[in-house]
């Protein structure tokens, strides 16, 4: 598939946000926000995680055709995913808003952690719909496996958990043990989850091949590669443009290699560093700097290396 940079965008800046918006919301219902600070950290996080949802969301606005009918995605919320997402992204704003709002009045008190229980569920739920918006697509074999949605889940915990700590060190000077802890355990369960993404890929076999297209098995004779005799098209069409995107399998792997380093292992190291009170705060900027430009990485090649069972009548492998 081409990546769009819109979709990076989006889907790399509302992990972030909503991510984030996640740790308050699960600090907050545990009543682990620090009393004396709580009303501050809380608003303060929940007017970052907002602004990067809505960065996100603006982004998502510039792959439409036609822009002025971007109200209908929220109209078929019953059977798509897409739909799905629109409404819960919406509907997570007034849930954080109403978050801030407590915090502000009642501190570290019930309602706090009633409104925490409410972010926590939407902003995972939004994430939830975004990934299943490709992991429902049938005919993407890179997508539509278990790995999908646990794994964006993950991604937007282990990023929302290095913004927390980045959060956490500019009010207290430290992110703390159990914040830093958090970003570490998150950075080592992502590079896990993504080594077996990868993995997973990788050990795939086609769903489809022109031989099955006309009857052959898979079996016997039927293993002589088919190729068709003229391209069905002189010049590249929209097919080709979305869904024929091809990358070369040593590109690939060099990417990821600095995807795994930049993503996951840079950051692991940087919040162990900053935990331990070692230059916290450059360190935790580092982490954070290292984290985005790896996960627009990942998230660029998790479209690059997918393959539309439709480009097989192009010639191209699946």
């Amino acid at each position: 598939m081409t990546p769009a940079a819109s979709i990076l965008l989006l889907t790399t800046a509302t992990g972030f946000g909503y991510g984030l918006l996640a740790w308050i919301g699960l600090y907050a219902a545990l009543g682990l926000l620090p009393p004396a600070r709580a009303a501050s950290l809380v608003i303060a996080g929940v007017a970052l995680a907002l602004l990067l949802a809505a960065l996100g969301l603006a982004a998502s606005m510039l792959h439409l055709g036609r822009k002025a009918r971007a109200w209908r995605a929220f109209s078929q919320w019953r059977s798509s995913w897409l739909s799905r997402e629109g409404v819960a992204a919406v509907l997570t704003f007034p849930v954080a808003i109403a978050l801030g709002l407590a915090a502000l009045r009642d501190g570290d008190g019930g309602w706090t952690r009633v409104a925490g229980l409410a972010a926590l569920a939407a902003s995972l739920g939004t994430v939830y719909c975004t990934a299943m918006i490709y992991g429902s697509l049938k005919p993407i074999r890179q997508w539509h496996n278990p790995h999908t949605a646990p794994d964006y889940l993950i991604y937007a915990a282990f990023s929302g958990a290095i913004l927390f700590a980045l959060l956490r060190t500019v009010v207290f000077g430290t992110p703390g043990l159990v914040a830093g802890a958090a970003a570490a355990g998150s950075a080592a369960l992502a590079l896990i989850a993504k080594w077996l993404y990868w993995r997973h890929i990788d050990a795939q076999t086609p769903l489809a091949t022109l031989a099955n297209a006309i009857g052959l098995r898979a079996d016997g004779a039927a293993k002589t590669v088919v190729k068709p005799l003229d391209a069905p098209h002189f010049t590249e069409n929209f097919v080709l443009r979305e869904m024929g995107y091809v990358i070369g399998r040593r590109h690939a792997a060099r990417l990821r290699r600095i995807a795994l380093a930049t993503a996951f292992l840079l950051p692991l190291a940087l919040t162990v560093m900053a935990t331990l009170a070692v230059f916290p705060l450059a360190a935790i900027v580092l982490a954070l700097g290292g984290a985005a430009i790896g996960l627009l990485i990942e998230r660029w090649l998790f479209f690059a290396e997918a393959t539309h069972v439709s480009a097989l009548y192009y010639g191209r492998a699946i």
